[in-house]
């Protein structure tokens, strides 16, 4: 356990002092879930009976002292409305990126340990899978389960879930035929056993840069289905819902209600892409100056010292 935590340490460390962005985008990004849980607190106007309080004489403001980012057709404070919007996407992410993560290590890892027919038949569903677009499977579920928070979860995560399956399978794959996984095969261990012992600890830095870089895309899809009109409740606050029924109605009458929201978005994909992006650069050994590294200049230098090894070993003979 402790160290586990040295190792966490040591990452945030690297991380802040060697990938400024990814940083930067952690910090965006806790300062996010921060506003969603303490929303309540934060929001000038409360959530009343799952409706924003509405103001019918004050609508389509654009600021003023008690509306500081304008109110929308209905009269809803803007900001208020942002701040519980934050809430819906924080949850989304957060339930689908997990959702869909376990989806796939579950199928990877099945496929890889039991492999033969089992591993066959599954993949081949996948495969079935991942020929029809995910935004597609999502509309239909949601059509199926009708709209709301948890239907929505679901329906991005199980697409989600299966297209990553093939990601986790072919890690999966690479560590069960290590020595180490084999030497415990000929002891007598059980499949799941191998699985949950040495497979799925060494696949764990993939997992985490799996799950960095799906948060952008399930803040993107939930904001694509609102848009298409099969996303959350009606009255539930939603950032792709806010653009949707209030901005694209208002784009040139009243466009800060597209704009705050889209804004919003965009910051949180940034902030999300950003860590995605640091966290695989921090835990892949190819991108850390290894033997195996990417960087030129690190192969370039290994080769210049086999060349002199080479050149002392002709001049001994």
């Amino acid at each position: 356990m402790k160290k586990d935590a040295k190792n966490q340490s040591n990452l945030l460390v690297e991380l802040f002092q060697k990938k400024p962005l990814g940083a930067a985008g952690l910090i965006i990004m806790i300062l996010f879930l921060l506003v969603a849980i303490f929303a309540d607190v934060l929001a000038p106007y409360p959530m009343q009976s799952d409706m924003m309080q509405m103001d019918f004489l004050n609508t389509l403001i654009k600021s003023s002292p008690e509306h500081l980012l304008g109110t929308d057709s209905l009269g809803q404070d803007v900001l208020s409305y942002l701040i519980y919007g934050c809430r819906t996407s924080v949850i989304l992410a957060i339930f689908c990126t997990v959702l869909s993560t376990i989806i796939s290590v579950a199928i990877g890892l099945a496929s890889a340990v039991l492999g033969g027919w089992f591993d066959l038949i599954v993949q081949r569903i996948v495969d079935g899978f991942q020929c029809i677009p995910g935004v597609l499977i999502t509309m239909i579920l949601m059509s199926i389960a009708g709209k709301g928070l948890p239907q929505l979860i679901i329906a991005i995560a199980i697409p989600g879930g299966i297209g990553g399956a093939r990601v986790m399978r072919s890690a999966a794959f690479a560590v069960k035929d290590s020595g180490y996984v084999r030497m415990s095969k000929l002891l007598g261990s059980k499949s799941s056993w191998r699985a949950i012992k040495h497979i799925l600890p060494n696949i764990m830095p993939l997992i985490i840069i799996n799950m960095a870089g799906a948060l952008s895309g399930v803040i993107m899809v939930e904001a694509s289905m609102n848009f298409l009109g099969y996303g959350v409740k009606v009255g539930t606050p939603s950032w792709g819902y806010m653009i949707t029924y209030q901005g694209r109605a208002n784009m040139y009458t009243a466009p800060w209600l597209a704009l705050y929201p889209g804004l919003c978005i965009m910051l949180l994909v940034f902030a999300s892409n950003m860590f995605g992006d640091s966290v695989r650069d921090l835990l892949d050994p190819r991108l850390k100056g290894g033997v195996g590294s990417y960087n030129g200049n690190k192969i370039a230098s290994i080769a210049k010292k086999i060349a002199a090894k080479r050149e002392k070993l002709a001049q001994k003979a």
